[in-house]
């Protein structure tokens, strides 16, 4: 019996631990039950205060709970990249997004005896959410609570005026607050004493007056996204409907067969309802540089679609001042003659996939030899701008995540972009979760630019999004369609655009003051002792 009690509590806060990362699971693509992403904050929390306030022997660290929690969120969130990246690449990325969860147990712990612990809380994990979207390499924050609230939640007008990191904040704040008004209650209802329950539902009650402040701010900070000015008929085309892994796929070239088959839907949208304004084709629909001799063979299906549409921006590899080593991942502008007339090049890139960090430490390992050139990243913020004046902002591939990538690039020009059209390839993924937790990305820098997108992905999913983030036309996975509709210009500025995002600066800068602050009071303990 001795040793049970003892056992007990750790299968109480493991359970708790994974039941947070489920919970954050369930919220995400392609399950989307946005209303579990208020469980799971309070049920980390719970976990690493639970393993703080219990006295039994062994306990179970901080760093632990964080650690089953980051591992049963981020290793079925991620495993899409068991099929282009193996275990080995899976479990890296999916053990360095853990060890982030880790780190935040950590800061939990520090804040059971806080007075304003819930926002502690918030802050922290806002400012983990910043931190790996920075680093390591460039950062990768997929997986932020904030996308998890793109279809239906009360909280997405929020990203307008504070962006992805304020819903965040707002989200774990009143998850925490909530916990502690439970725990409190608890408390003083096993004391049975009515005075003090009335006073832990009050308004002086901390946790009670943050949680409704926190409901009160989110109902407050929503305004419309800013007015349209004029139309753009845009067409997008998806090319690939090869399920590349299976086994009775086409043989052959598969850069040239995407480029046709683009061609094909591109030349049949124009016969059934007259030339766009502007096509897109997505990222890798020309995959070879069409003006070396390696890729000259895929030029007739260009030529052929500029001819009865331009311009075309269509996703583009080029080679580099290097052609054998060097490569440059772009959106080119086509006019009527197939001549490039403007161009985007990526800014943000992804390592191991784009280009090997440290190569010549590291160009041993075999797997690495699927990246043999290393594409060269755009230095600064760019737009494209066509003809008639209209301003489009381009992202590709993943930069998706960084809102201050197309925050930068909207306004990059003596005006700003109207548009904002993303370019893809998701089909190394297969038929998984991916493309939809990238569409949620896009659905959330709508919201926050005020900007109707155009997420237009080689095999899928493809969609036309406007700035409240709902869906308005979408493609399925590996198929052959086109997107085709009047997208309107947007010439005014959200809140957020005008302003970046100072809800993740400061919840940074506020994360190291209470750091810096605790070290503070440590050092001075030890030296009056």
């Amino acid at each position: 019996m001795y040793r049970l009690r003892l056992i007990l509590p750790h299968v109480t806060v493991i359970a708790m631990a994974v039941a947070s990362g489920v919970s954050l699971l369930l919220a995400h693509a392609p399950y989307n039950v946005w209303p579990a992403s208020f469980l799971a904050p309070a049920l980390l929390v719970a976990a690493v205060w639970h393993t703080a306030a219990t006295r039994s022997k062994p306990t179970v660290p901080a760093a632990l709970v964080g650690l089953i929690a980051g591992a049963s969120f981020f290793g079925p969130l991620l495993s899409w990249l068991i099929l282009p990246a193996g275990l080995v690449g899976w479990l890296l990325l999916a053990f360095t997004q853990t060890v982030y969860v880790a780190l935040l147990a950590v800061i939990i712990h520090a804040t059971r005896k806080a007075r304003f612990a819930a926002l502690a809380v918030g802050t922290a994990w806002t400012s983990i959410d910043v931190i790996r979207g920075v680093f390591p390499l460039g950062g990768f924050e997929w997986g932020a609570i904030a996308y998890a609230h793109v279809d239906g939640s009360w909280l997405l007008p929020v990203a307008r005026i504070g962006g992805a990191h304020a819903i965040t904040l707002l989200v774990v704040t009143l998850s925490v607050a909530a916990l502690q008004i439970v725990i409190d209650t608890k408390t003083v209802a096993h004391k049975r004493h009515d005075q003090q329950l009335g006073a832990t539902l009050s308004i002086r009650h901390v946790p009670t007056a943050t949680l409704l402040g926190g409901l009160f701010l989110s109902v407050l900070l929503t305004i419309e996204p800013p007015a349209a000015h004029g139309t753009l008929d845009v067409l997008a085309v998806q090319g690939n409907d090869v399920k590349h892994w299976e086994e009775n796929r086409p043989r052959g070239d598969a850069p040239l067969r995407i480029v046709n088959a683009l061609a094909d839907q591109t030349l049949a949208s124009v016969v059934a309802a007259g030339p766009p304004d502007v096509t897109f084709w997505p990222e890798s629909a020309i995959d070879r540089d069409p003006f070396s001799a390696r890729g000259q063979s895929l030029l007739p299906a260009i030529r052929a679609s500029t001819a009865v549409t331009s311009p075309l921006i269509a996703g583009i590899t080029l080679d580099g001042p290097d052609p054998q080593t060097q490569r440059f991942v772009a959106a080119a502008v086509f006019d009527d003659s197939a001549s490039i007339v403007g161009q985007y090049t990526k800014r943000r890139l992804v390592p191991f996939g784009e280009y090997i960090p440290l190569r010549r430490f590291l160009d041993w390992f075999p797997p690495l030899q699927q990246t043999p050139r290393d594409a060269i990243a755009g230095s600064t913020p760019q737009q494209i701008v066509l003809a008639d004046g209209t301003r489009i902002a381009v992202a590709i591939c993943f930069e998706t995540m960084f809102s201050s990538t197309i925050h930068s690039n909207i306004t990059a020009g003596d005006e700003d972009a109207g548009l904002i059209v993303v370019l893809t390839n998701n089909a190394s993924f297969g038929v998984s979760a991916a493309p939809y937790q990238h569409l949620a990305q896009s659905q959330l820098r709508a919201v926050e630019t005020g900007r109707w997108v155009v997420h237009a992905a080689i095999s899928g999913a493809s969609a036309i999004i406007d700035p409240h983030g709902r869906i308005h036309q979408q493609t399925g996975l590996f198929t052959l369609e086109t997107l085709r509709a009047d997208v309107p210009l947007v010439d005014g500025r959200t809140p957020f655009l005008a302003t970046g995002d100072i809800v993740g600066f400061l919840s940074v800068f506020s994360l190291l003051i209470m750091g810096g602050t605790q070290a503070f009071k440590r050092v001075r303990r030890r030296a009056s002792r």
